[in-house]
């Protein structure tokens, strides 16, 4: 959400409440405590320090509004008393905190949703072997998709991760010491 769209409703919440508190509220009805909640809505749109703010405001301001009705004479001293000013300081701390908390985590599932799609984008190009290809029984090339005939060597290295180093079995090194005439192992 746009930060001057949260402010916008930080501050229509804070109008409405003092609204509310003086023209709809009941004098005899302690309705300051829902500046907690108001304390709570501006921590979390706009952070703990603002929310610390609106504490240091919402206290004067209630007690004005209260001032002006003879019934809730009792309730300024709730209003501005400690506890009440200790209730929205841990409130502005806390749920600030919590914002804080929620915006790392929504960082880090973005973080974590990109890599995946980088990781799946990845793995759609490896290449699995399978399924039937064409070897010559002669010369043992492999066909490839294209039609080509290459060396079975050169075509794993190419579609696996697969190296090759080439030696000489001993079933074909017997063959080609019979070929030279030198005595075979077996």
């Amino acid at each position: 959400m746009n930060r001057y769209i949260r402010l916008v409703i930080a501050i229509g919440a804070l109008v409405a409440y003092l609204a509310a508190l003086r023209y709809v509220a009941p004098p005899d009805q302690p309705y300051f405590i829902l500046g907690i909640g108001i304390v709570a809505l501006i921590s979390w749109l706009l952070g703990s320090i603002q929310g610390l703010i609106t504490t240091v405001l919402l206290i004067p301001l209630t007690n004005l509004i209260y001032q002006q009705f003879p019934v809730s004479a009792s309730y300024i001293h709730f209003a501005s008393s400690p506890a009440y000013l200790g209730l929205q300081i841990i409130m502005a701390m806390g749920i600030g905190h919590l914002r804080r908390e929620t915006k790392a985590l929504r960082k880090k599932d973005q973080e974590l949703a990109e890599t995946n799609e980088q990781l799946q984008g990845i793995l759609a190009k490896v290449q699995e072997l399978g399924g039937v290809h064409n070897m010559c029984s002669g010369c043992k090339k492999i066909q490839d998709d294209q039609g080509l005939w290459q060396s079975i060597d050169q075509y794993l290295k190419e579609h696996t991760k697969m190296e090759f180093s080439h030696c000489i079995c001993p079933d074909c090194a017997d063959v080609f010491k019979s070929r030279l005439g030198q005595p075979t192992s077996s």
